[in-house]
């Protein structure tokens, strides 16, 4: 599978720093999976369903050794190469995302389909799903995913 030709991802990661003076913590392309398939970037893990402005240095370093962060409060970025179909998986989340590039296909175990198109958003409240890229163009989401108590 070709590179694909979406730019890369930019994380600006702002706080306040002890002194009470806004930083810029990070200014950067996320780090990115090697998945021959999708591209995946993570750009920020927050261990904490609350965020903790103190924590934010810590956060800030973080550098994740998967794409899934199931358990955390995470941000990310996937690209989708062409004609690709995706595999039905659950996420143990709630996922929310908006697409930033071509166009997706959302389905869903019993059939029902769902076309996701540029500015459309969606969420997911932990469920089985697949997600299919049915063009010859490449398509991308941002998502940002938080773990939920049943």
């Amino acid at each position: 599978m070709p590179a694909t030709p979406l730019p890369p991802p930019r994380r600006i990661l702002t706080a306040t720093a002890p002194n009470g003076d806004s930083v810029v913590l990070d200014d950067t392309t996320p780090f990115a999976n090697d998945d021959e398939q999708l591209k995946g970037f993570v750009g920020f893990v927050q261990p904490d369903l609350i965020g903790k402005a103190d924590q934010a240095f810590k956060y800030a370093e973080y550098k994740p050794t998967k794409i899934s962060h199931d358990d955390q409060v995470s941000l990310r970025w996937v690209d989708v190469p062409p004609r690709y179909i995706g595999a039905q998986h659950y996420t143990n989340t709630f996922d929310y995302m908006i697409i930033t590039h071509g166009t997706l296909e959302l389905v869903l175990p019993d059939g029902q389909t769902k076309i996701v198109n540029v500015g459309d958003a969606v969420v997911q409240a932990a469920n089985i799903h697949a997600w299919n890229n049915k063009t010859d163009e490449w398509a991308s989401k941002y998502q940002f995913f938080c773990g939920y108590d049943v």
